[in-house]
This record gives C-alpha cells, structure tokens and sequence, in this order.
C-alpha cells in the first residue's frame, strides 16, 4: 500500500503571469520571515531544484502526488503538464508553496516552492528559457521525465542541455513504458549521449540483486559461479522491464555476451536468451511474464529467479522467490533439494515519489552498476533473432 505523509500548503495554488512567477514566490517567503516565536517556522528547502515532465497520455496513470514530491524536499518542483488542446495553447503558471508536517521535536517546517506550467506541446517547448531561469542557482537540477525517453524528442533535448555545467540529471521509471524495450534501448542511446541517467525500476531490483550476491558469499559457491548455464527470470505479465534489467546486470556481473534473443506472447509472456561466458560456455535464460490475480500498480514486479547447472557437480543452484507468491514453480526439476532457497522480502508497489528521494541521496556508484548493465540489457535486445 502506497502511503503519503501530510502537507501545510504555506500558499495554496494561486494563478499567475509568466513574468511574475518569482516576485510571487518571493512574496509568500516574506510573508513568513520573523514569526519563528508564534509557532514552527517555514523555510525553504536549500537542497535541489526538480523539473516534472507529465505526458498528457501518461498522467492518469503516473500523475505524482504534491504530498510524495514535498516529503523529498525539493527547494523547487517545475511541473510541466503538456495539455492536448486544438491549436497553440500558451501557457498558464500557478505558484504554490507546501511544507510537510513537522515531526515531533523539530522547530521548522521545511517547504518546498510549486510552480505548475500548463500550455500546449508547443508552448513547452518554447519556454525553456524560462524555465531555465526559473532553476536556482548553483543547487543540483533533477528532471523527471514522466513520458517515452525518445532522444530525439525536441523538449526532452531542450531540458537535458538546459545546464551548460553538468547538465540536468534525468530520472525516468521504466515500469511505465508502454514500449518497454524500445524505451531500453531509447535509455541506453542517451546514456550513450553522456545524459546523467538513472531509471527508478532499477531502484525496485536492490533486494533481489543483494540476495542473489550474497547466494554466493560462500567459497565453495563462489568457485562454481562460471558453472551456471540455466536461469530462470519469473515476473508479472505486462511489463519485462524489471526482468531485463536483472538479466542485464547478471549477465554484466559474470561477463555473459549475448547471442540471440527471441520472445513469444501468449499465456505467458516469454523471452528466450542465449548468451556465451568467457570460457565459451553457452548460457540459455528464459525470462517469463506470468499473469497473476493481483497485480498491483507497479506492473512487472520480479517474483522469482532461479540459477542452476547441466553439471551434476556444480554447487550453483540458488531459488529466490517473493513472499507473496512463494518458490514451487522454480523448485521444479528434482534438485531443489540441492538448491539454496529463499524468499525475497522485498516491499511490492513502491510509490516513484519515494523512489526518487533515495535516488537522489545515492546519484554515483548505483548508476555506474545501471549503466553497465543497460549497456548490456541493450544488446540483448538488439540481439533478437526472427
């Protein structure tokens, strides 16, 4: 269950022209200066400046909260909703301030400054100047990218070079593609264009990539990982984005190189890869949308994995599952009792907002693991056979 915390709206939405977005702004700041004796004090956030990109076809089904943007404490949200209108719609701003509600034994509320620019595609696009001055200072610029990644999207271009020193850091959550391995390969060709990257599904991996490391901590199991050359990849039917990503930084942990790759719809959703070791060794993986009763709002959970050998002798064989769907079909085979078992407690459903904070806090060493293993989750992808 996705859950938000409460907010104060220091000032609630109000409309405004475009040329007084920020005297506005500086308006509702002065409003609170000098009233710290009365009660908590409102202060602005002096962390990071987030851009929102919502598609008009994307935002009934992925339209972020006020309340799980504000827990994250940005200095300032610059939400950006394209509205399908006939004609050249301009656009329309709205300024707003919302603070979460204190915890107990803290003397401030810490807000955060809501711009809200609405207009036509168009219009969009020919106001990144503005928007551009509407980014403060030197604090780090953060754009979540709410639609397809197309590199050649011209609004998209506009706001990754909206930055001439480093650039605006994109942030996307591949569980929404409707496309989802042309929007893999769409994050990897901009990766490949030097665009500071990072994809929220992979944040919904961490768990079961610790799990599977830690499967082969021990000395006996570690000597045995070249020995792997079956996987299995469970997840939920709609979205194989997840189980890509998963396979993608397997296969780029243990130097795997793709070969082929084919994929089949029909009761299940299959992907089938055959990819070669150092040694040469074949590798074949099938990766499998199954449907489910319950799937929640995030579509494409993983719920099982499981890695073994041809080899009678190999000590490979690890079965990880959910909790909620637990491990018979993976047990399968007759050596599950020579296999390492275990459930994966891993919370189902975890809402983009509260991603995108823990995102922020770690940007570095997880998007070096990301990169590599988009790099070669794409050449699966372009690996695919007729």
């Amino acid at each position: 269950m996705v859950t938000t915390e409460a907010v104060v709206a220091l000032q609630a939405p109000k409309d405004v022209s475009l040329s007084e977005i920020e005297s506005e702004l500086g308006q509702i700041w002065l409003g609170v200066d000098g009233d710290g004796d009365a009660g908590p004090r409102a202060v602005r956030a002096a962390t990071f400046t987030l851009v929102v990109y919502e598609s008009a076809d994307m935002a009934a089904q992925i339209a972020p909260s006020v309340e799980g943007l504000a827990v994250q404490n940005p200095c300032r949200v610059i939400h950006l909703r394209p509205q399908e209108r006939a004609g050249d719609a301009p656009l329309e701003a709205r300024v707003a301030a919302y603070c979460p509600m204190q915890k107990r034994g803290q003397n401030n509320l810490i807000c955060c400054e809501y711009i809200t620019l609405t207009g036509s595609r168009t219009a969009l696009e020919r106001s990144l100047g503005l928007i551009n001055a509407l980014l403060i200072g030197d604090l780090p610029a953060y754009l979540w990218w709410q639609a397809h990644p197309n590199p050649e999207d011209v609004l998209l271009q506009g706001l990754v070079h909206l930055r001439e020193r480093g650039g605006m850091r994109v942030l996307v959550d591949s569980a929404t593609f409707n496309q989802p391995e042309r929007g893999l390969l769409d994050l990897r060709q901009l990766m490949n264009m030097n665009v500071p990257l990072a994809d929220l599904n992979w944040s919904r991996l961490s768990a079961w990539q610790e799990l599977t490391a830690a499967a082969f901590d021990p000395p006996d199991r570690r000597v045995d990982l070249p020995k792997i050359d079956q996987v299995v990849i469970d997840h939920e039917k709609g979205n194989p984005t997840q189980a890509l990503l998963f396979f993608g930084w397997l296969a780029s942990r243990l130097d795997w190189v793709p070969q082929s790759h084919t994929s089949e719809t029909g009761d299940y959703d299959i992907h089938r890869i055959i990819c070669h070791s150092p040694a040469g060794q074949e590798i074949k993986t099938e990766l499998a949308g199954l449907p489910l009763a319950n799937i929640g709002t995030v579509v494409g959970d993983l719920i099982g994995l499981r890695l073994d050998s041809a080899q009678p002798d190999a000590n490979c064989c690890t079965v990880l599952c959910s909790e909620t769907t637990g491990c018979m079909r993976l047990e399968g085979g007759g050596k599950a009792q020579f296999c390492r078992v275990e459930q994966v407690s891993t919370q189902r459903d975890i809402a983009a907002e509260t991603l995108l904070g823990q995102q922020i806090q770690r940007w570095g060493q997880q998007n070096i693991l990301f990169q590599e293993s988009l790099a070669v989750t794409g050449a699966i992808l372009e690996a695919a056979t007729v």
